[in-house]
């Protein structure tokens, strides 16, 4: 397959112009600008960024799962943590290739918890009483090959005893799975963190105290944003928690009412608004790329998962989601014109 270039685009943090070389569904090589007669896209004035990872999705709730799937790659999006489904749908996931998923799995909860009395009724629930259940629901998942266990904690129903909360966590790090959790509410983040978690799948709605804010910061736990989907309640805690040390991966809980496929422009603002700059939003896509388990950069032998943006998103991180060209594996997904 021919190199194809896109040339004259700033990368993020760079003045100069830069081009990069796709072979395939690689970049092979990073240049100031291509051969002479070279196949190329000019992109002049605009920013060539990787494409997103939303580090909290779950697909199959939010839809037609292969519908989604294209509706993501289309809008910018070239990986997804799915942090809820049931065990028989989680090897479709496989079939959503171009888009890379990584899984929990079902939610880890107490008898008759959080969601199984609710929308994942169907499945998005493991049911845990004692350690022992911990232990063999963490291996259930672990033989998924899922990347995360996630733990549900929610007051609304009940809740898992600390004890069997720790053994799961325990066992996950064990097996090295990175371990999530739903929790809001301080008392339930302050269980979480006691049980030794990794991930907040959400920034907390409800006001933490100081001294967990700081302890949260202390152990650099990550935060998904998930700002959006709650309507902005998690804004100050995000703001406090990033302050403290914590480090923000985007997330926009995918399925969740008022969430569509793509990068999303409320989330980017509202990330804004608890005071990312544009360079920290992009560090937080990063981060929710870490968390899903893919490089999410752009370098000689990196997936070609590309983006390029209209300058103006620097003083204006909402158009990001508005990218004018995507590339995800190479393949032209959305813009650039004939010349790609």
């Amino acid at each position: 397959m021919p190199v194809f270039w896109i040339a004259g685009a700033r990368s993020a943090g760079q003045q100069a112009d830069v081009a990069v070389a796709l072979e395939g569904s690689r970049i092979v090589e990073i240049a100031s600008r291509p051969p002479r007669g070279a196949r190329a896209f000019e992109a002049s004035g605009q920013l060539l960024l990787p494409a997103f990872t939303d580090a909290h999705v779950h697909l199959a709730i939010a839809g037609d799962m292969r519908a989604e799937s294209e509706a993501l790659l289309r809008g910018g999006v070239a990986a997804v943590l799915d942090l809820g489904a049931p065990e028989p749908l989680v090897p479709s996931f496989r079939d959503l290739d171009p888009l890379q998923v990584a899984f929990a799995g079902p939610l880890l909860t107490a008898p008759r918890g959080y969601p199984t009395q609710s929308w994942g009724a169907n499945g998005y629930g493991l049911e845990i009483a004692t350690e022992e259940e911990a232990r063999h629901a963490v291996a259930r998942v672990a033989a998924l090959g899922a990347r995360f266990v996630k733990l549900a904690l929610d007051a609304r129903f009940p809740v898992l005893d600390a004890s069997i909360a720790r053994a799961a966590a325990d066992e996950a790090h064990r097996r090295g799975l990175l371990v999530a959790v739903h929790a809001l509410d301080p008392e339930l983040v302050r269980l979480a963190v006691d049980a030794g978690v990794d991930v907040l799948a959400h920034a907390p709605t409800g006001a933490l105290p100081d001294a967990l804010v700081q302890e949260i910061g202390a152990r650099r736990l990550r935060v998904i944003s998930t700002l959006h989907a709650y309507g902005g309640e998690g804004i100050e805690n995000l703001r406090l928690l990033r302050e403290a040390g914590a480090i923000v991966a985007y997330g926009t809980d995918l399925g969740n009412e008022g969430t569509s496929p793509g990068i999303d422009a409320e989330e980017l603002s509202l990330l804004a608004a608890a005071g990312l700059s544009f360079d920290a939003i992009l560090e937080a896509v990063h981060e929710a790329a870490l968390l899903a388990g893919i490089e999410g950069t752009i370098a000689p032998d990196a997936r070609a998962d590309l983006l390029l943006v209209p300058e103006e998103a620097i003083a204006q991180p909402a158009l990001l989601a508005r990218p004018t060209s995507v590339w995800i594996a190479g393949a032209l997904m959305r813009g650039a014109g004939s010349g790609a």
